[in-house]
């Protein structure tokens, strides 16, 4: 099920525009926290940080922190403790801390004797660099950290070592992919994708934001698909609400669906953590909203729901760009609206289809039909027979589009005229003509629309003289699309015997 953000509703103030397809939300507790937030972690049901070299433990309950605590239980391991994390395939429990000078190296809390714990320091071997936030594949054979090694591209970048034959092996660097000249800290493995934080990169909100990026990259050349470890991957941004123009760092998540991550206003002086829920994975869906002319559509709403009508919207900027995003595997009904156009809705399943990326990218350009006053709109398969008189489901779509643009324009009228002369016998074509409209009346005043606001008859239209009708034969297109769902086929038919004419009259 979708997750709507708390937010109603997002502009697109920028090309990469604002995942409000997880619940965001600030959280909240009942004491103060500390104003600076050096590092986080999940573990064991609980958050945990670092304050002032002191770790804190904090609960969480119904979205709301509990009071934060010294850490008793982790520093009961160690006084000097910065930062927990268990191996998954082991529970063994492994830990950084601070040596007198400030440098951060890797420790573990292991089974000395049956039922006797002792710690005892990790170097992967020949490395004697510090490592900071450490990491594990799901597999534990990879692990992840960052560290100050001279031998890098920037002030901290992020490492990675490969457990073989007893013994973390020497790190390797993960690259300029994902290295900058700034600082790469505070990893994360998000299924199968590395998530951090970034001070170094072009593409920034502002300051610190958090980035994710592939662990495994698979290529293929011709039926041979090749893996490269980490790094080889393209990196993007996490976006908004993850990036904003305060420093976005230590992503963590519970493996439940929720995770946290800390949003720092420097000029404040505070640290707030954000809560989020849903997928991260999810679907980028982008596109362009213009008329049939080709002139681009600014702030023409894009609504989108799934079948639980958990929805929200974009607006298109000056460029006529939408951009939101969706969770995989849903159903979402999407509709554009603009003024003096016909809306245009199609129920979409959103779904990924590769897993190269942590954003899929969907696009959609969207057209609209200007709606033309006194103009005609005509329609061969509003009725599923040349004699039938309830309407086909493509009847029942254009009726529902019909609906939706006389709610949005109380002032208008509608004619509708029904055109059926196939029959010598007139009297059973009239009869026909008038079950049809009949049929339309009721449907449409069902759905809220008053009778009083609709005319009907029996006759052809004066179409031919009116240079700006619009006709549709929507007969070809199974799903029911015509021109007041803006899939206009662009075919100019006469008006036939199964044809239903509609005027839309001040």
């Amino acid at each position: 099920m979708l997750l709507v953000a708390l937010a109603a509703s997002a502009q697109v103030d920028n090309p990469r525009g604002k995942n409000l397809s997880l619940q965001i939300s600030n959280l909240q507790t009942s004491a103060q926290l500390p104003a600076k937030i050096d590092d986080i972690c999940f573990l064991d049901n609980k958050l945990h940080f670092l304050s002032n070299d002191m770790l804190f433990a904090v609960s969480i309950n119904n979205g709301q922190l509990g009071y934060p605590e010294i850490d008793t239980a982790l520093t009961a391991i160690d006084q000097q403790m910065t930062y927990a994390v268990r191996h998954p395939s082991t529970g063994v429990l492994y830990f950084t801390k601070k040596d007198k000078k400030g440098d951060c190296f890797l420790y573990e809390y292991y089974e000395k004797k049956p039922g006797k714990y002792d710690t005892r320091r990790v170097k992967p071997y020949g490395f004697s660099y510090t490592v900071e936030h450490p990491v594990f594949s799901a597999d534990g054979r990879a692990m992840v950290f960052a560290s100050d090694c001279p031998i890098g591209f920037g002030q901290r970048d992020l490492w990675y070592s490969e457990w073989h034959n007893g013994q973390w092996q020497y790190p390797q660097n993960l690259g300029h992919r994902i290295n900058s000249e700034g600082n790469e800290t505070m990893p994360a493995i998000y299924g199968d994708f590395l998530v951090f934080s970034s001070s170094g990169r072009n593409d920034t909100y502002g300051g610190s934001d958090l980035y994710a990026t592939r662990l495994v990259a698979l290529e293929q050349t011709g039926d041979t698909v090749v893996m490269y470890p980490i790094g080889r991957s393209a990196v993007q941004s996490l976006e908004a609400p993850f990036c904003s123009t305060y420093d976005d760092f230590g992503f963590t998540f519970d493996g439940q669906g929720s995770g946290w991550w800390i949003e720092r206003d420097a000029l404040a002086g505070a640290d707030r953590i954000i809560a989020f829920r849903g997928r991260l994975d999810c679907i980028r869906v982008s596109g362009n909203v213009s008329d049939v002319s080709g002139n681009i559509l600014e702030g023409a709403t894009v609504t989108y729901k799934t079948r639980d009508n958990y929805q929200n919207y974009v607006k298109t900027d000056a460029q006529g760009r939408f951009i939101f995003f969706v969770q995989p595997g849903e159903e979402y009904e999407v509709t554009c609206r603009a003024t003096d156009h016909f809306s245009w809705t199609q129920p979409i399943l959103f779904d990924r289809s590769k897993e190269d990326l942590l954003y899929i990218n969907e696009r959609y350009n969207i057209v609209l039909d200007a709606f033309i006053l006194d103009s005609t709109y005509s329609y061969a398969d509003l009725f599923p027979s040349p004699v039938a008189t309830e309407l086909s489901p493509a009847g029942r779509k254009i009726a529902d589009r019909m609906v939706i643009f006389l709610t949005e324009n109380p002032e208008l009228r509608l004619s509708v005229t029904s055109a059926y002369n196939l029959s010598d016998d007139k009297t059973f074509c009239q009869l026909l003509n008038i079950a049809r409209l009949k049929t339309l009346s009721d449907y449409l005043a069902n759905k809220g629309i008053s009778k009083q606001r609709l005319n009907t008859s029996d006759a052809k239209p004066a179409d031919s003289s009116n240079p700006d009708s619009s006709e549709s034969d929507s007969s070809n297109n199974p799903d029911g699309n015509s021109i007041l769902d803006n899939s206009r086929s662009g075919n100019k038919t006469a008006l036939s015997s199964q044809t239903v004419s509609f005027i839309f009259l001040h």
